[in-house]
């Protein structure tokens, strides 16, 4: 009976949610065209004019585009901390029927479906586009699908561990410049890391400490096929380590904000 209303009511909620962020979909993703075509320009064709070899264009446009992921995601942690700190629309969920697990697993799951709805059609665009760059004979689908999955829920659960750890004004403050500039430079999204590592293997060794160094390779390694990145399979198994990290910290923070008795 306790699972039956669990789920019903996490039913209910993603599909009220979605409901919702279908009527700005058309708006979103029109937002994110002009950024998405800058990508496409830049590394796709004027970087090279200026020397960069045109294998390395399809990698570093597969890095470059997760700056959508860390865009989208502050925009739900600015969302989150405005609500616990001034809506508090958290007091309402927590009085229905359905256990905490549940109620903050439908938070994850539907914040990995809006993301999924925006950045995977803007990918399949700039692949289009860069087609030439792209051998379709190499994609690993099964990879792909599985290096999607663990990247949506990296996201989604390391955005609401920092809502509900952080207040809305440190959030303001500090998220950028102390969070995501130093994990987004200190990886390897716009250069392969083995690129660095025979440049400067202390320097990659470095990188290997930031989440988005695995999430760029394995969409590397999944979609172009090759051994010049870290495979697809030990970068979910390392962002399931990083995963695990953030569950424990949104559970801290869960408790922090609404239990702090």
């Amino acid at each position: 009976m306790q699972f039956s209303t669990n789920a019903r009511i996490f039913c209910v909620l993603i599909s009220r949610n979605l409901f919702l962020f279908s009527r700005q979909l058309k708006s979103t993703l029109t937002d994110c065209i002009p950024p998405l075509f800058t990508q496409i320009i830049t590394f796709g064709y004027l970087f090279p004019l200026i020397g960069m070899p045109s294998s390395m264009i399809a990698p570093i446009y597969l890095g470059s585009m997760l700056t959508l992921f860390l865009q989208l995601g502050y925009a739900m942690v600015m969302k989150t901390g405005f609500d616990l700190h001034y809506n508090r629309f958290i007091d309402y969920h927590i009085t229905l029927p359905i256990s905490k697990r549940w109620l903050f697993g439908s938070y994850i799951i539907n914040h990995m479906l809006e993301v999924l709805l925006i950045t995977l059609p803007l990918y399949t665009i700039g692949i289009l586009v860069l087609h030439k760059q792209f051998d379709i004979a190499h994609i690993n689908v099964y990879a792909l699908t599985l290096m999607y999955l663990f990247i949506l829920t990296f996201f989604s659960t390391f955005f609401l561990a920092i809502s509900y750890t952080a207040t809305v004004h440190w959030i303001m403050d500090n998220v950028w410049p102390r969070i995501l500039v130093p994990l987004w430079w200190f990886s390897s999204a716009l250069v392969t890391w083995k690129k660095i590592f025979a440049w400067s293997p202390s320097i990659s060794y470095i990188m290997l400490f930031s989440p988005i160094t695995y999430i760029a390779e394995g969409m590397r390694s999944a979609l172009l096929g090759t051994d010049q990145f870290i495979g697809w399979h030990y970068c979910i198994l390392i962002l399931c380590g990083f995963i695990v990290l953030n569950v424990i910290a949104l559970n801290y923070g869960i408790k922090r904000k609404l239990d702090p008795v």
